[in-house]
């Protein structure tokens, strides 16, 4: 077989490997595979998929321990002592959405220090990062009316969180969140729009899951959603 016709076959290979196909009846975005690791973005049907398992995943391991003793010592350090709450009907549990081709979906990522989750219990709020979960302590909360919510939030990142969460869709527990705070490391004023959805009804969300059994990838890259405006647009 002549160089060029190898040249040939091998773009149609990877022009496959990186189209939008059906396999078993599972959607493949990638389908990456070599001597080296086996690269895949899917949607993942399973709704009891160990993949939603690990974006909702709120154990402590000894890292996780570590961080969350560190911050509460902090807010103690502030005479900040965490209060019991009442949360209403707000969920206690939420993790990330993305936007991929128009459509939402709960994401499992290649790298899990990018993947942001939040987790109340009856006294704090828990900010997790790749940096750990940071506990936070709840200086306010109201409900604002049937679909709006807010927090006012003190941690050792931030002296003053302003957090507003607004349902986009409440059936399936899907919201807006707007965050504004100084980050001080930075030295500059956050003011960012997310989507997120509760966890107890993240899986009526189809799932898009990019993983990579021996080498980590790159991120999906999403759509660019000005999620300001939905934010602003909801009633």
């Amino acid at each position: 077989m002549s160089k060029l016709l190898l040249l040939i076959v091998f773009a149609f290979i990877s022009k496959i490997n990186f189209a939008q196909f059906k396999l078993n009846d599972t959607l493949f975005f990638v389908r990456d595979s070599n001597q080296f690791y086996y690269h895949k973005i899917f949607i993942d049907t399973n709704k009891t998929s160990e993949f939603y398992s690990l974006v909702s995943d709120f154990t402590f391991n000894k890292f996780d321990t570590d961080a969350y003793k560190s911050s509460l010592s902090y807010l103690y350090s502030r005479k900040l002592f965490p209060k019991k709450q009442y949360y209403k009907d707000f969920p206690l549990e939420w993790t990330m959405l993305e936007t991929y081709k128009g459509k939402i979906y709960v994401y499992s990522p290649a790298d899990y220090y990018t993947h942001y989750k939040i987790k109340l219990t009856d006294s704090v709020f828990i900010n997790w990062t790749g940096e750990g979960p940071e506990a936070t302590y709840i200086n306010e909360f109201q409900k604002i009316d049937s679909c709006t919510y807010k927090f006012i939030l003190t941690s050792q990142l931030y002296e003053r969180r302003e957090l507003t969460i607004k349902y986009l869709n409440k059936d399936k527990g899907i919201a807006i969140f707007h965050d504004k705070w100084y980050n001080k490391i930075i030295k500059e004023p956050i003011d960012d729009y997310y989507m997120m959805v509760d966890v107890k009804k993240m899986r009526a969300t189809p799932l898009l899951v990019n993983t990579c059994d021996n080498q980590k990838q790159v991120e999906v890259d999403f759509d660019t959603v000005d999620y300001k405006k939905i934010f602003q647009n909801i009633k």
